[in-house]
């Protein structure tokens, strides 16, 4: 794995066609907030949101950049926030994809789908995470099993906030919601420059779990050994080394690149 030091490395290809792209995610407030940043503010795409508790999708096209105009992220939520509800509840998931496709022509199983979710111990059994991640490996097509690349944060999606404000943040003995917020990491301070950095310091964070090699095309290996390291980690010293594997979605979308 080639990583290099400050985001010199990177470019951020603002106006990269990505069509539609569906994100699903776990909770209801932060990780909207975190999307509705980069994604809108930032990055400047057309955004769409529906939560669990929403009876309709909500649109966000006030700050589209010129060229952005077929590109659009659509963000829900499943029926609830264990991650079994990913492929439970069929009921909940037939409405919202008929939903989706009355109000946007969308077929869910022709765009590509991202699951961002939380490695939550005290809600999310170990035996279904693993089985997860083995099952949602590629956004497009997965052998036996629909679209979709699970994406999982140790422990929870502020690991990813702290990766745009702290360099080699290894590991947090403390509640990490609570960190975030005394230390003033907002989610409105996140920027192009920061958002550049976390994908850096995921590299960085792999490499200690001793994964050397990061393709974002062969994401189920990846995603497995880096469960496994944390895990190991875990039964060890009580938490889990920080790491986020949300920047997977901007590498692999093409939206931020390394420099030749």
């Amino acid at each position: 794995m080639e990583c290099q030091d400050t985001i010199k490395s990177l470019k951020i290809n603002f106006k990269k066609k990505i069509n539609t792209v569906v994100l699903v995610v776990e909770g209801e407030e932060y990780e909207f907030d975190l999307f509705k940043q980069i994604f809108r503010n930032i990055l400047h795409y057309q955004l769409v949101t529906k939560s669990r508790n929403k009876s309709e999708f909500k649109e966000y096209n006030e700050f589209v950049m010129c060229g952005n105009e077929t590109s659009k992220i659509i963000i829900v939520n499943t029926k609830n926030s264990n991650i079994g509800s990913i492929e439970d509840d069929d009921n909940y998931r037939n409405e919202l994809y008929k939903m989706l496709y009355e109000k946007y022509g969308l077929d869910i199983k022709n765009v590509p789908v991202y699951y961002v979710w939380d490695r939550d111990r005290g809600s999310n059994d170990a035996k279904m995470v693993k089985g997860l991640i083995m099952k949602l490996s590629n956004p497009y097509e997965n052998e036996n099993f629909e679209n979709g690349l699970l994406l999982l944060s140790y422990p929870c999606c502020e690991a990813y906030t702290i990766s745009n404000f702290e360099k080699n943040k290894i590991f947090l003995n403390e509640n990490i919601k609570d960190y975030v917020k005394n230390k003033c990491y907002r989610i409105s301070l996140i920027n192009r420059y920061k958002i550049q950095t976390s994908v850096l310091e995921m590299l960085k964070n792999l490499e200690k779990l001793k994964i050397k090699e990061f393709n974002v095309d062969d994401m189920r290996d990846i995603s497995i050994e880096a469960y496994e390291q944390e895990e190991k980690y875990y039964n060890k010293n009580n938490y889990y080394m920080l790491l986020s594997f949300i920047s997977v979605i901007f590498l692999d979308l093409g939206i931020i690149t390394f420099r030749e």
